[in-house]
């Protein structure tokens, strides 16, 4: 498993456009300011990582994974940082940027118990959140099987986790410049 991440507000918006392919550089038309460049650096890391003719399906899930190629992948966002997870198996990753909120009250009323420290709080939700992208499940779908593996853990302000049915190996998380 590969773990990549990229930083949006360091990326050359004019670098990250020209990886695209034209489905998705005409996608970028509809979109305005911070969504638009969010889509475009993401969709640019993921060909720099996956390849420029890469082509993007999904499973009967819904999980993404590129035709012609064991490779399944899973991407996360929050703020200005975005990670990609590559692996030959279904994988699942989520980043969120631990601020501080109403633990507690979030915790008891989403996971039914009461969470009320940032670390753990934000630990149980990415980990939650990858289990349904590996999954190929959304927020709130009912019954989803949980992942055989997990591993978090802490990049600066970030908690990071990563759910897979195979045994995880410690990956080395690897910064991914969108620039010249």
């Amino acid at each position: 498993m590969e773990i990549f991440y990229t930083d949006i507000s360091a990326s050359d918006i004019e670098v990250c456009v020209a990886l695209l392919n034209e489905e998705e550089r005409t996608s970028t038309t509809a979109l305005n300011g911070d969504i638009r460049k969010r889509f475009i650096v993401s969709r640019a890391l993921r060909r720099r990582i996956l390849g420029p003719e890469a082509v993007i399906l999904t499973d009967e899930k819904g999980r993404p994974y590129v035709k012609g190629n064991p490779i399944f992948f899973s991407m996360s966002h929050t703020g200005d940082f975005i990670v990609m997870a590559v692996d030959n198996n279904p994988v699942g990753i989520d980043v969120e940027l631990m601020k501080p909120r109403n633990f507690a009250k979030l915790s008891a009323w989403f996971f039914g118990e009461t969470i009320p420290d940032c670390e753990n709080f934000y630990r149980r939700w990415t980990r939650y959140e990858a289990g349904l992208k590996l999954a190929g499940s959304t927020l709130f779908s009912k019954d989803v099987p949980e992942p055989k593996y997990l591993h978090s853990e802490i990049i600066g302000n970030y908690m990071l986790s990563l759910a897979s049915n195979m045994p995880i190996n410690l990956p080395q998380i690897r910064k991914c410049a969108m620039e010249l």
